[in-house]
């Protein structure tokens, strides 16, 4: 009788971590699904401009590093993801970046989809 109790407990204890898991890993998903899909534009009060270059075989992970460290993204994951979700393939040039910008902004203008491009000479 005791080792039936015993093992009923475990079972539920066990079950509540599993939901609770399931629970966490739900909020993360659809969080970073909000972050990938429904990005705001900046709201800095002093937005700056920058110029940026997109050298020949830079990969997406490095052009991510250098966003994030600039401050023109949050997270480099998302970008990346948004990179591959919009099927963007980057142009190497002299681009002109604002901080306000979205991840989808930024990427339109890498990938010469924007008008806001300066090419290399």
């Amino acid at each position: 009788m005791g080792t039936r109790v015993f093992r009923t407990v475990v079972n539920v204890v066990v079950l509540a971590a599993i939901v609770s898991c399931l629970f966490l890993l739900a909020a993360r998903a659809y969080g970073f699904g909000k972050a990938v899909f429904d990005e705001r534009a900046g709201t800095a009060k002093n937005p700056r401009a920058v110029r940026f270059v997109l050298k020949e075989g830079n990969t997406i992970g490095q052009v991510a590093d250098v966003l994030e460290e600039e401050g023109f993204i949050d997270n480099r994951l998302v970008f990346i993801v948004q990179k591959f979700f919009y099927d963007c393939d980057l142009v190497p040039g002299e681009y002109r970046l604002n901080t306000n910008m979205t991840g989808k902004m930024i990427l339109d203008i890498l990938s010469g989809a924007a008008v806001e491009t300066e090419d290399a000479s």
